[in-house]
């Protein structure tokens, strides 16, 4: 019997649209900074651009404060999360390497306090400190007791701290081809049956290359549920692509 709860992620997923702005929509230069801008006044287009197939004014109202934080994704990929997260079956936990900002993280963890939600970063950069620091201050505040986060490199969390399955995984680390390929292996000996797996950044050719090599080279079996491009990147719609998969067994 077909797992429920995917085939309705993979439903709602697969029927999300746009009402003006389309993936495929060329922008004029300087639209995307414009776009955050207008987020950052309280106007959301990004949000009133998308449709989602089912509670919409739901989600919308949940996510349209974090849609406010500076990110490196969208409001249609947080909705995603989130239905994702909260799919998940009891024991699984969340689990999301590059928090940067906190936008992919809050997105699961808003409406989801019953499920275990953990970020990892490490905060390498130098100009990342100041973000740590902004990231931290947020995540106290949504934090909720199954809400954690662990300041540290995501090779040693993953060899030292990790031990339960994960039923909804991000690596939103580095996205060379190395990079991305470690993100999902060294993740993968946790993944529960039905693991959904959100790759952003697709549009690049690294992180894509790496994520099709992992798929083809692993023990286990996979399934696309979505691989969605978009003509830029920061794009309103899916930002720079996006790919869903999902661990059969």
């Amino acid at each position: 019997m077909k797992n429920l709860s995917i085939l309705d992620y993979t439903d709602y997923i697969s029927r999300i649209s746009f009402r003006f702005i389309k993936p495929h929509t060329q922008l004029p230069a300087g639209c995307p900074r414009f776009i955050q801008l207008l987020a950052r006044l309280g106007i959301a287009l990004e949000i009133m651009n998308t449709r989602l197939p089912y509670d919409e004014q739901h989600m919308k109202r949940s996510l349209r404060y974090i849609c406010k934080i500076p990110k490196m994704s969208i409001f249609a990929i947080g909705a995603m999360i989130n239905r994702g997260v909260s799919q998940m079956s009891g024991g699984q936990v969340f689990v999301n390497v590059g928090v940067w900002n906190g936008f992919t993280l809050f997105c699961g963890m808003v409406n989801n306090s019953q499920k275990k939600c953990i970020g990892i970063d490490n905060f390498s950069n130098p100009r990342a400190v100041r973000h740590g620091e902004n990231f931290l201050k947020r995540f106290n505040k949504y934090k909720r007791p199954n809400h954690y986060f662990y300041e540290m490199n995501y090779i040693d969390y993953f060899s030292t701290i990790h031990k339960d399955p994960i039923g909804f995984y991000i690596y939103d680390g580095k996205h060379s081809y190395q990079d991305q390929l470690k993100g999902l292996q060294l993740a993968e000996p946790f993944f529960a049956r039905n693991c959904i797996i959100l790759i952003d950044d697709t549009n690049a050719e690294e992180p894509r290359q790496a994520t099709m090599d992992f798929i083809s080279n692993s023990f286990c079996r996979y399934r696309i549920l979505l691989d969605k491009i978009t003509c830029c990147n920061c794009h309103p719609t899916l930002w720079n692509g996006v790919m869903i998969l999902q661990k059969l067994e």
